[in-house]
């Protein structure tokens, strides 16, 4: 039976990303569990085709009100987005649950506050999301074309959560939402479902992908992944990849933000340049990852850089 259903899961995430065409996301969500639902990412690095729409976003139904994880990379994303959700409910989109400032979780947020839904997002991630907003979206821009960011904003909003944990009640569900600082990011937020057991933890865990660097603290990111081991849950949504079903796949992450930590310290210790490293290619046990070699050419020389002037 647990065959069968992890054949009949693997078929429909590989139909969850259909191709684009025309600037326009064609997503379909997956019910992981009941009235629990996610939009697998694609799989490949940010590009014209995908329109930026690599991470995970999810929704939950309750009885009175809906809560979504992550706005994703655009305002016509989240328009895309809602426009789905109201195909399956009625109910209205409560809350919104940004889990940290990266532009593919983030840049869609605008859509949402147009609908008056409650904002909830760690308030150094606000902060970043509007110092870096406008200066990463011109980026975004030039790197896939304009056209995928037509009505992305960057916006101010209130801030009416600034206590962590969080309980809230969609009526006949109540979903807890708490605040790991300076990991992943200098705010993540991680989203249980009380029901289901099931838990969004946005780029804490990237599963069989390459994890990104670009703000992390790697010492207490290590801790968290630990923590995450030690809970108890039934199923848990990565920011990228499949759906994690066994604690060991969180190992992947652990695993590679190690790696690259101990090579750069070593390299900034040593007086070893990025180049120097990179004549050398990927290390064998990082080539099973997906975007391995990008991300080891886009994040070694940073964290190269952060240790030569600490």
């Amino acid at each position: 039976m647990q065959y069968f259903k992890n054949i009949v899961f693997c078929l429909v995430f590989f139909n969850t990303f259909q191709a684009l065409s025309e600037n326009n996301f064609h997503i379909l969500p997956i019910e992981i569990s009941k009235n629990i639902y996610v939009f697998f990412g694609d799989e490949n690095d940010v590009n014209n085709k995908n329109g930026g729409a690599i991470s995970n976003t999810g929704f939950i139904i309750g009885e009175t009100s809906i809560l979504v994880i992550d706005a994703g990379p655009s305002y016509l994303y989240a328009s895309k987005v809602i426009e789905i959700i109201k195909s399956y409910s009625s109910l209205p989109i409560k809350y919104l649950v940004v889990t940290h400032h990266h532009p593919d979780h983030s840049f869609g947020l605008s859509k949402f506050i147009e609908i008056d839904t409650k904002i909830i997002m760690a308030q150094s991630e606000i902060d970043r999301y509007i110092k870096y907003g406008n200066r990463l979206l011109r980026q975004a821009k030039n790197l896939i074309g304009g056209d995928w960011f037509i009505g992305t904003n960057i916006v101010t909003f209130k801030n009416e959560n600034k206590q962590y944990p969080i309980n809230l009640n969609l009526g006949g569900r109540s979903v807890s939402i708490e605040l790991y600082n300076h990991g992943h990011s200098e705010g993540d937020l991680i989203i249980q479902d009380i029901p289901s057991n099931i838990i969004f933890v946005g780029d804490l865990i990237f599963n069989e992908r390459a994890p990104t660097i670009p703000h992390a603290n790697i010492n207490n990111w290590d801790l968290y992944i630990s923590n995450l081991m030690d809970r108890n849950w039934d199923y848990l949504v990565p920011g990228h990849g499949k759906l994690v079903e066994k604690k060991e796949e969180l190992l992947l992450t652990k695993y590679w933000i190690n790696y690259i930590d101990k090579i750069a310290k070593k390299a900034a210790k040593n007086g070893t340049s990025p180049a120097e490293i990179f004549n050398e290619g990927i290390p064998i046990p990082l080539r099973k990852y997906k975007l391995a070699k990008e991300t080891w050419v886009r994040d070694l020389p940073l964290l190269i850089n952060k240790y030569e002037f600490e």
